[in-house]
C-alpha cells in the first residue's frame, strides 16, 4: 500500500525548485539598439520577464487587462499567449454589480456560470464541463493555488468584493496547475496592497431586502513605501426569491506587503468568511416547470425543504504569503503559500419524486470539515540561446488536505408542490457511525516550461510529473473496524502551443494539452464505498488573437475538441454520491471581444458553440447523446458609455443582453430545457464631476434580468431542475477618496 506523502515532501519540494541550474551555452540577453526598430512596425510587449510575475494581478482600468499570468505562471501579454483565456476585471465587474463569482462570468466566453443559480456555491461548466452534486466543478482556485474543500457540501465561496480580477484559463491547466479538469479553471485573484492610497466605502440595498455595506482601504503603510497595506470587507443581509431562504455574509480579508528593495517583495494575504444563512440550493420537478402539469406551473417561490428543518452554515479562512526575489538578470524565484480552513454544516430536505400534486421528499444531513495546504515553488530563468529568447520556469508544487464528513440520510413528510404546507415534524436523522468518512489527499507535482521567442515566432511546451495518494477510512454501523482504502495516482501531462505575430495586430495560434484529476470521494456504501480511477483528458486548439494598435482593445477566436475520460457524475440513486460516467467529447467555437476606448465607451462581446456528447457511459441509453445542461449556443454582449464633457458630464449608462441556447435535462435526453434571453442595465452618476464638494462620491442603479423572466435554468434530472434568477435591482451609493 502506498503511504501518504510526508512533511518530508513539503521540504523536499521547496528546496528542489531552486536548485536547478541555467543551460548550458545560455547568456543574458542583450537589449536591442535604440532607434534600431521599423517605424512602420506594430510594437510588440516584451517576452522576457524578469520579475514579480503576480504584478499582472494588479488593478488595471477599464475591461481590457493586457497581460495574464494565469496562462504561464509568467507575466505574459494576451496577444503572446498561444492559448484562450479570459480576464474579468474589477471594473466590469463593479460596473455590473455582480454579487457572485458566477454572476460576474456571465459575459465571458466559453463559460456557464449559473446552470444553479445560488449564493451558496459558484458551480461553472467551462467547454461544456462541469457537473453536478459533489462532483460539480466548482470554483476552487485562488490566487494560482487549489483552495480546499470538504468531502461533501464544505467548499469554499468567495465574495466577488474580495476579488481584484477573475481569469479564465479555457482548456487543460495540469502542466502548470496539476490536478484540474480538462474544462479548465476559473483562478480569483485577491486584491493586493498598492503604492497609491485609496479608500472606498458603499452602502447598498435593492431586492428581496438586500442590505449591504462594503469597505476597501489600500496604500502605504510607512513613509519609505517599503511596507503597503489593505483592507477589505463586506457584509450582507438578503431574503430570496424563494420562501424561507435568507442570505447573510461577513467577510473581511487584511493583505501587508513588504518590498525592502526592488529585487524583493512578500504579500501576506488573510482572509475569514463566516455565511450563517446560504440561501437556497435546492430543486424542483421538471414536470411543472419544463414539462406540463395539469396542476399547472410550480411557482418561482417554491421552497421544496422545511424551515423547520433547513440550515446551512459555512466558515472558512485562509491564510498565506506569496514571496518573490530575483536573484539576477536572469534568475528569480517564488513562493507560494497558503492554509485553509472550512466548516460547513448542513440539513436539506428535497423532492425525490413527484405523483401528481404530491412530492416525496427525503432529507439529509452533513457536518463537513477540512484543513488544507498549498505551496507552489517557482524558479525562473530568462536568458538566450542563439537567436532564441527564453523565459523558463521550473516548479514543484504540494498540496495536503485532511477532510472529515459526518452524513445521515432520512426521511420527510410528504408535500403538496402547488399549495405547500410547511413547519411538519421532520424525523431526527441518526447519524451512526456508519456515516462518518476520513479521507487524506496528498499530492505533489514537479513540472517546467520553456516560453520561447524567436523573431515573431512565440512558442511554449511544458511538461509536468504528478502523484496523488489518497487514503479514505469509512467507519461501520455495527462499531467494528474502520474500512480503510487507499488510492494511488500518477500522470505525465504536457502542453505545447505556437505562435506567430503579424504587423497588423493578428496573432494566429496552435496548441495541444493533456489533464490529470484525481476523483476525490467514495461511491455510495450500496455500490461498495470504493474510490474513483481519475479523470483524464486531452484538447487540441487553433485560433486566432487581434489587438490592433493605438487602441485598447483585445478579440480573440478560438476552436478546439477536447476528450475526457472516467467523467463523475451524479448518483441517480443516491443523489450525495458520484458514479463514474464514461467518456465525453465536448468540441467548439469560441469569440471573445473586449474593448476600453478613449471616448468613455467599454465594450463586451462573447459567443460560444459547444457540441458536447456522451461517446461512452455504463448507462442504459446515455452513449451518443448530448450531455445535459450544456447549451449549444451562448451569446452576451454589454456597452457602458461614461458622458466625459457637457452638462451631462458624470453620467454613465450600461446595458447588456445574455442569450442561453436550449439544453437538455437529463443524460438520456428525454426533455429540453428552452432557451431564454435575458437584458441588463445600469446607470451611474459621479456627483464630483458636477460638483466639487461631492467628489469622490457616486450613486448607481443596477438591474439583472429586467423583464423578470420566470424560467429554469437547467435541469439535470426529471426531479431536479434549478429556477433561474428574478429581477434583481440594487442600488448604491459609493464614496471614494
Amino acid at each position: 500500500m502506498n503511504r501518504p506523502l510526508s512533511s518530508r515532501h513539503l521540504l523536499l519540494a521547496s528546496a528542489a525548485a531552486l536548485a536547478f541550474a541555467l543551460p548550458a551555452g545560455a547568456q543574458t540577453p542583450v537589449p536591442a539598439q535604440a532607434g534600431a526598430a521599423d517605424p512602420a512596425a506594430v510594437v510588440l510587449p516584451e517576452v522576457n520577464v524578469q520579475a514579480t510575475a503576480w504584478r499582472a494581478w494588479e488593478s488595471v482600468p477599464g475591461y481590457v487587462a493586457p497581460v495574464t499570468t494565469t496562462g504561464s505562471k509568467t507575466d505574459t501579454p494576451l496577444i503572446e499567449a498561444p492559448q484562450s483565456v479570459g480576464v474579468v476585471t474589477r471594473s466590469q465587474i463593479d460596473d455590473q454589480a455582480a454579487l457572485s463569482v458566477s454572476q460576474a462570468l456571465r459575459y465571458t466566453a466559453g463559460v456557464l456560470g449559473e446552470v444553479r443559480p445560488s449564493a451558496r456555491y459558484d458551480s461553472v461548466f467551462v467547454r461544456g464541463f462541469g457537473g453536478q452534486g459533489t462532483s460539480a466543478a466548482f470554483v476552487n482556485f485562488l490566487d494560482g493555488l487549489r483552495q480546499g474543500r470538504g468531502l461533501y457540501f464544505g467548499v469554499p465561496n468567495t465574495d466577488p468584493w474580495l476579488m481584484e480580477r477573475i481569469e479564465v484559463l479555457r482548456g487543460p491547466a495540469s502542466v502548470l496547475y496539476g490536478q484540474t479538469g480538462a474544462g479548465g479553471l476559473v483562478n480569483l485573484v485577491s486584491r493586493r496592497p498598492s503604492p497609491v492610497a485609496s479608500n472606498e466605502v458603499r452602502i447598498e440595498a435593492g431586492s428581496n431586502a438586500l442590505l449591504q455595506t462594503a469597505f476597501d482601504f489600500t496604500g502605504p503603510a510607512t513613509e519609505d513605501g517599503k511596507f503597503l497595506y489593505r483592507l477589505t470587507g463586506i457584509a450582507r443581509t438578503s431574503d430570496t426569491q424563494y420562501d424561507f431562504a435568507r442570505e447573510e455574509r461577513i467577510a473581511i480579508a487584511p493583505a501587508l506587503t513588504w518590498r525592502p528593495d526592488e529585487d524583493t517583495s512578500l504579500t501576506v494575504l488573510a482572509s475569514y468568511q463566516y455565511d450563517p444563512e446560504g440561501g437556497f440550493y435546492n430543486f424542483v420537478p421538471a414536470v411543472g416547470t419544463v414539462l406540463p402539469s395539469q396542476f399547472g406551473r410550480i411557482p418561482r417561490n417554491f421552497q421544496g425543504g422545511d424551515p423547520n428543518f433547513n440550515r446551512f452554515t459555512r466558515t472558512q479562512a485562509s491564510i498565506g504569503y506569496q514571496f518573490e526575489h530575483r536573484l539576477s538578470d536572469i534568475w528569480t524565484v517564488r513562493q507560494n503559500f497558503r492554509y485553509s480552513h472550512i466548516d460547513a454544516e448542513v440539513n436539506v430536505i428535497s423532492v425525490r419524486g413527484v405523483n401528481g400534486r404530491t412530492g416525496t421528499r427525503g432529507s439529509t444531513y452533513v457536518s463537513d470539515h477540512a484543513n488544507a495546504y498549498a505551496l507552489d515553488n517557482q524558479a525562473q530563468a530568462t536568458f538566450t540561446t542563439g537567436p532564441l529568447e527564453h523565459t523558463a520556469l521550473f516548479g514543484v508544487d504540494w498540496q495536503r488536505t485532511s477532510a472529515r464528513a459526518r452524513q445521515g440520510l432520512g426521511t420527510a413528510p410528504s408535500l403538496d408542490v402547488y399549495a405547500p404546507s410547511y413547519y411538519q415534524v421532520i424525523p431526527t436523522i441518526s447519524t451512526t457511525p456508519a456515516g462518518l468518512t476520513n479521507q487524506e489527499i496528498d499530492q505533489v507535482g514537479f513540472y517546467a516550461q520553456d516560453q520561447i521567442a524567436l523573431d515573431r515566432f512565440r512558442f511554449n511546451v511544458g511538461v509536468r510529473y504528478d502523484r496523488a495518494d489518497i487514503g479514505t477510512t469509512t467507519h461501520q454501523a455495527s462499531g467494528a473496524n474502520a474500512a480503510q482504502s487507499s488510492q494511488f495516482d500518477d500522470k505525465v501531462t504536457w502542453r505545447a502551443g505556437a505562435l506567430y505575430l503579424f504587423d497588423n495586430g493578428l496573432a494566429p495560434y496552435a496548441s495541444y494539452s493533456t489533464s490529470f484529476l484525481p476523483n476525490t470521494g467514495t461511491a455510495a456504501p450500496q455500490r461498495g464505498s470504493g474510490t474513483f480511477s481519475p479523470t483524464t483528458g486531452e484538447q487540441f486548439e487553433v485560433g486566432i488573437k487581434y489587438q490592433p494598435q493605438g487602441m485598447n482593445s483585445f478579440i480573440q477566436l478560438a476552436a478546439y475538441q477536447i476528450r475526457q475520460q472516467n467523467v463523475l457524475t451524479q448518483d441517480p440513486l443516491y443523489t450525495t454520491y458520484s458514479v463514474p460516467q464514461g467518456e465525453i467529447r465536448s468540441r467548439g467555437i469560441e469569440l471573445e471581444g473586449r474593448a476600453s476606448l478613449t471616448d468613455g465607451l467599454d465594450l463586451l462581446g462573447a459567443y460560444s458553440y459547444i457540441d458536447a456528447e456522451i461517446t461512452s457511459s455504463n448507462n442504459a441509453g446515455v452513449s451518443g447523446n448530448r450531455v445535459p445542461q450544456v447549451p449549444n449556443h451562448m451569446a452576451s454582449g454589454w456597452a457602458n458609455y461614461r458622458f466625459l464633457e457637457g452638462p451631462l458630464r458624470g453620467l454613465q449608462f450600461g446595458g447588456g443582453v445574455r442569450y442561453v441556447g436550449s439544453t437538455y435535462g437529463n443524460d438520456i435526453n428525454t426533455f429540453k430545457v428552452d432557451a431564454v434571453t435575458l437584458f441588463d442595465a445600469a446607470i451611474r452618476y459621479d456627483l464630483g464631476a458636477r460638483f466639487e464638494s461631492a467628489r469622490g462620491l457616486e450613486v448607481a442603479v443596477n438591474a439583472q434580468n429586467i423583464e423578470d423572466k420566470d424560467y429554469i435554468a437547467s435541469c439535470s434530472s426529471l426531479t431536479a431542475c434549478y429556477y433561474g434568477t428574478g429581477r434583481v435591482v440594487l442600488g448604491s451609493v459609493r464614496a471614494r477618496w
